[in-house]
C-alpha cells in the first residue's frame, strides 16, 4: 500500500474512488465487497474511516445514496443525487463513471462536497431531479386516467345513447391522449437508462 495521506479528501480521492466502485460493479462484485476492496485500498485515512461507516450503514440495510448522504463535508448534494439516480435506474456503473470524471474535470480546484454559501440555501439540483420525476409518475397517473375514463365512457353507455358509440369524438380523444402519455412516459424512462 502507498504510503497514507493524512490530510482532507481531495477531488483526486472521490475520483479514483469513483472509476474504481465504476470498474468494480462492472464486474458484477458485491456491493459490499467494493466498498471493502475501497477502504483497503485508499490511500487517504478519512477517506478510509468515511467507507468503512458507509459500508457499515449498507450492511444495515441503508441504500448507498442514505449512508453517503450522512457525510455532508465529503460527498457533495449532486453526488448522492446522482448516487440516488443510480440505484432508482440499476445503473450504477454509469454514474460512478460520470462521477469520476466529474471528480477528474476539477482535479486542480478544491472539492466541491459543500455547496459554496453564495449559492444560497435551496438545492436546485436536488429539486430537479426529484420535480423531474414527480412529474413522470403525474403522467403515468394522468395516462392511466385519461385511458380508464375512455374505456368508462365507452362501457357505461347505454345502447341508444349517441355518446357510447365507438365513433364519439371524447373518449377516444381520452384514450388518444393516454396512449400519447403513456408512450411518453415510457420512452423517457427507458431513454434514462441508456445515457
Amino acid at each position: 500500500m502507498a504510503e497514507e495521506n493524512q490530510g482532507p479528501i481531495t477531488n483526486a480521492d472521490l475520483a479514483i474512488v469513483c472509476r474504481q466502485f465504476a470498474t468494480l460493479t462492472k464486474a458484477d462484485i458485491n456491493i459490499l465487497e467494493i466498498l471493502e476492496t475501497l477502504r483497503a485500498q485508499t490511500t487517504n485515512a478519512l477517506l478510509r474511516e468515511v467507507l468503512d461507516q458507509v459500508q457499515q450503514d449498507v450492511e444495515m440495510g441503508h441504500t448507498l445514496a442514505t449512508s453517503f448522504s450522512r457525510y455532508p463535508n465529503t460527498f457533495s448534494p449532486f453526488f448522492i443525487t446522482m448516487i440516488r439516480e443510480g440505484e432508482l435506474e440499476g445503473d450504477m456503473d454509469r454514474v460512478f463513471d460520470d462521477l469520476a470524471d466529474h471528480f477528474e474535470t476539477r482535479l486542480g480546484g478544491t472539492p466541491d462536497a459543500r455547496r459554496p454559501a453564495r449559492a444560497g440555501l435551496f438545492d436546485w439540483e436536488a429539486a430537479a431531479s426529484a420535480f423531474q420525476w414527480i412529474f413522470i409518475w403525474l403522467c403515468a397517473l394522468g395516462a392511466a386516467c385519461a385511458i380508464g375514463a375512455g374505456l368508462i365512457w365507452y362501457a357505461t353507455a347505454g345502447p341508444t345513447d349517441r355518446i357510447g358509440l365507438p365513433g364519439d369524438r371524447i373518449p377516444n380523444i381520452l384514450i388518444f391522449i393516454g396512449i400519447i402519455l403513456g408512450l411518453g412516459v415510457l420512452l423517457f424512462t427507458r431513454g434514462r437508462r441508456r445515457l
